[in-house]
């Protein structure tokens, strides 16, 4: 395919963070796609997770703008499902004068994706680009590969974040385009990988296995810490263990401190939030975490830091 065929490709964005200092190094454009085969208890992202545009509505915003009988929130209470939710609110998100309601997850083309991306550009110096997550962007390939391409024709520096469950099909097309891969590791314990996520981490480990044996990418591993899940010192030196075990590929380990920024968006949703009832980590409790994920590690010369 030529430039001009890549930029037609189309894919479904729920947004685009731009002049963000997280997902990569300097400023960048995070491009959020949608769509992720796991359902993580704690996800801080819930819209991403169906490919198909959501509704939401953010009830606080509701100005009771009197144009229906029936207010949005009532409508949004009364509905017993989504699909009858959206067929009862019909035409409001695209009237609502507060953007309480509104579709989340729009069909964008990679050029129009890429004439933002431009607008940051200038602002990107050396170390900046453009970042693709989610969701889980491997879960839209072409769309992906697109973008990606399209970056790297302009000389933008381009990173991933995955969770790492695509096949590896997947990541043979994406690799080649890439400046850096943010690559996740939740768990080493496939039982409770999967009791957590919806699925194991079979196919996980063993992509970042075959990543490994690859010269580039950039390979950094990122591991949440989540309080009731693996934000302990036993199951943090299990992660240490396997990530040493790549050998020198990984370039460094970051620490996710858990948060619960998500939470709203659970409701946005008509969703029950499932960690509710676990606490954010302490500021000394995810130092003293860090220390002993640093203890493991420090032999090897690996760097490793709390954020990313």
């Amino acid at each position: 395919m030529e430039i001009g065929d890549w930029e037609q490709v189309e894919g479904i964005v729920f947004d685009i963070q731009r002049y963000s200092v997280h997902d990569g190094p300097g400023l960048r454009t995070n491009v959020f796609l949608k769509g992720c085969p796991l359902r993580c208890a704690w996800c801080a992202n819930p819209e991403s997770q169906s490919l198909q545009p959501e509704l939401m509505l953010a009830a606080p915003n509701c100005m009771t703008c009197g144009q229906f009988e029936t207010p949005c929130p009532v409508c949004w209470e009364q509905a017993s499902s989504a699909a009858v939710r959206s067929e009862a609110l019909g035409e409001r998100p695209f009237v609502c004068p507060t953007g309480a309601i509104h579709w989340i997850g729009a069909r964008r083309t990679a050029g129009e994706v890429m004439a933002e991306v431009r607008r940051d550009a200038p602002f990107y110096d050396r170390s900046g680009g453009l970042t693709l997550t989610g969701g889980e962007a491997t879960m839209q390939p072409v769309f992906a590969e697109a973008l990606l391409r399209l970056a790297r024709a302009e000389g933008i520096h381009t990173a991933l974040e995955t969770s790492g469950h695509t096949q590896w099909t997947v990541f043979a097309r994406l690799l080649p385009h890439l400046d850096l891969l943010l690559y996740d590791v939740k768990h080493v314990d496939s039982e409770l990988h999967r009791r957590y996520t919806g699925l194991d981490n079979a196919l996980i480990l063993a992509n970042l296995r075959r990543i490994a044996d690859l010269p580039a990418p950039k390979l950094i591993v990122r591991v949440p810490v989540i309080p009731g899940f693996n934000a302990d010192p036993a199951s943090l030196t299990a992660i240490a263990t396997f990530v040493l075990s790549l050998g020198q590929r990984v370039s460094e380990i970051n620490l996710l401190p858990y948060h619960t920024l998500g939470k709203s968006k659970y409701q946005a949703l008509g969703r029950t939030y499932p960690w509710q009832d676990q606490p954010r980590l302490s500021d000394a409790e995810m130092q003293r975490l860090a220390a002993v994920m640093a203890k493991q590690v420090e032999g090897a010369r690996l760097p490793m830091r709390v954020g990313g």
